[in-house]
């Protein structure tokens, strides 16, 4: 069950990047960024929180260096 939604300009602001290179990391064949669950034309794209928070902690894992 959704509990909220992030927006582009969220999910720009979150990760401190472009729009594009939201859309960019969706394509990437490790890891990709999860599709928005609801798609509108420009800006207006809607992704779930707990996708977005699944793949962040995914992507932290994937990126942990080992000391």
């Amino acid at each position: 069950m959704t509990t909220g939604y992030h927006s582009t300009r969220d999910l720009r602001q979150r990760f401190r990047c472009s729009s594009r290179t939201i859309f960019r990391r969706m394509k990437r064949a490790e890891n990709p960024f999860p599709a928005p669950c609801i798609r509108h034309a420009g800006s207006f794209n809607l992704w779930d929180v707990g996708e977005i928070a699944e793949w962040e902690r995914r992507e932290r894992e994937r990126t942990h260096i080992a000391a």
